[in-house]
């Protein structure tokens, strides 16, 4: 199988034609390819190479989380040991809002919220039959009475949320808990705040904007000489004539290629940045990206979604494991979580490979014909990287693997039309390092506001945020505004 090329933008192109072509010719025995038989043969050529061999997880075999000891933990976030990434380039196309990081509820009303909700309960409604149609609209709104409207009728107005973005909130977040983590060892929280280092994955689009939320906030307290960017590449549609190829003939087909992509661009030399004071771009080279990957003993990759992180954005007992872990020889290690009952989600599924002998987490869309709400282990999407430099090296000796999806975009006669794009998983790292998979003694739902309808536990969220104690004080040395 060719090897992903992580060089530079253009050898990850390249090699990603290749990578594909291979993967079809290999599936198909012949050149016969085409876009109509991908798309008729997709979920099979995405499909777990050891999905026959899968068996459910035992809880007794994972890593149990309760009550550590968090004395270490707390040290190494004040001595600034932990490398804080946060993904924050998705487009959040399931829920129809924008950037995730730019997502603000204070904009909308209860029925605007109430509207992107229906939305997503009307997208599973079958259209080709009038009758039930209409039946299914009914039942949509009987679920939106019964469901949603008493948790949105208790709680106070929209208006009355800060006027904050998901992403700017992500941020003070993580400072105002580090400041009361320094408050109380008796530690300058200026200065744990300045030790500490943060990766912020942004995308092409929105990136000069969340850039400017950074100066403004002044860099939420953080230093700006330890604040690095890096802004995730969209790439364009693949069609297949003979060969995959990229149609470039116009930007409307451009997509992301998933946050594995987003793991393997770190390689590229000179993609990971900081500002300096007069706010200009000064780009790594590869070797000071693993020296600075090297000199943290854990890295933990957020992604912005994740709604338990709004008032819990230092998880102590969660850091406390995975340093001991790392100590035991792990480098990867991940949360299981329960699937969310009202709304369940696809994502990173947690299984037992009996060929492999271990635990794998498997990205849904490679289990062919499993339900979301039959996924019971989610991946909380909130990996540590203990010793990071090891998972690092090992993405560059080996790539991840690819996936294939197909998505509706627009070619250069601004039709609608399909293209390929590639889906490499971050998750799938647990493949090429020791993982462990740990889940805590109180086993609740993953909160993620994957969809339109996590709207209200959004809300939820964000109301809890703002009341917290000393939050809204706190927020003032960022801005005049509150």
């Amino acid at each position: 199988m060719p090897k992903i090329n992580l060089e530079s933008f253009e050898t990850y192109e390249a090699s990603i034609l290749d990578y594909i072509h291979y993967l079809l010719l290999n599936h198909y025995k012949n050149n016969n390819l085409s876009l109509d038989y991908l798309k008729r043969d997709l979920e099979e050529i995405n499909k777990y190479s050891n999905f026959d061999y899968l068996e459910p997880v035992s809880k007794d075999s994972l890593h149990l989380l309760w009550k550590e000891d968090t004395k270490y933990a707390e040290k190494a976030i004040l001595n600034g040991e932990v490398l804080w990434e946060h993904a924050a380039a998705g487009e959040a196309t399931r829920l129809g809002l924008g950037t995730k990081y730019l997502l603000n509820l204070s904009n909308f009303n209860a029925n605007q919220i109430l509207d992107h909700i229906r939305k997503d309960l009307l997208s599973s409604v079958p259209k080709y039959n009038e009758e039930l149609y209409i039946k299914g609209v009914e039942e949509i709104e009987r679920t939106i009475e019964k469901e949603f409207l008493p948790d949105l009728r208790a709680l106070p107005p929209i208006s009355r949320l800060i006027d904050l973005s998901l992403g700017n909130r992500h941020m003070l977040q993580l400072a105002f808990e580090i400041t009361r983590i320094a408050k109380k060892h008796n530690f300058d929280y200026n200065k744990a705040l300045k030790n500490q280092t943060i990766l912020m994955v942004l995308n092409e689009q929105t990136a000069e904007e969340i850039l400017n939320d950074f100066i403004k906030f002044n860099f939420f307290g953080f230093a700006r000489n330890k604040t690095y960017f890096m802004i995730q590449r969209a790439f364009h549609g693949i069609d297949i004539k003979e060969k995959p190829y990229f149609d470039k003939t116009t930007d409307k087909n451009k997509r992301l290629h998933n946050h594995g992509q987003m793991v393997m661009q770190k390689h590229h030399d000179r993609v990971i940045f900081k500002l300096d004071d007069n706010n200009n771009r000064i780009y790594l080279s590869y070797g000071d990206v693993k020296v600075l990957i090297k000199n943290h003993k854990d890295m933990i990759s957020y992604n912005i979604e994740d709604l338990s992180y709004l008032t819990h954005a230092i998880d102590l007992h969660s850091l406390a494991k995975a340093l001991e872990l790392g100590n035991k020889g792990y480098n990867m290690v991940m949360e299981i979580v329960a699937q969310n009952p009202k709304a369940p989600q696809k994502g990173g599924a947690a299984f037992f490979d009996s060929k492999l002998n271990r635990i794998v987490m498997i990205e849904s869309h490679q289990l062919k014909g499993i339900k979301n709400e039959d996924l019971k282990f989610l991946n909380k999407n909130f990996n540590h990287y203990p010793n990071p430099l090891v998972a690092f090296e090992a993405v560059a000796n080996q790539g991840l693997p690819i996936t294939l999806a197909i998505k509706k975009m627009f070619d250069q006669d601004g039709q609608e039309k399909d293209y390929v794009y590639p889906t490499p998983v971050q998750g799938d790292i647990n493949f090429l390092v020791n993982t462990a998979f740990i889940i805590r003694k109180d086993f609740k739902p993953i909160k993620s506001w994957k969809r339109a309808l996590n709207n209200i536990e959004a809300l939820q969220a964000l109301f809890a945020q703002d009341n917290q104690e000393g939050f809204k004080e706190f927020i003032r040395e960022f801005t005049s505004s509150y």
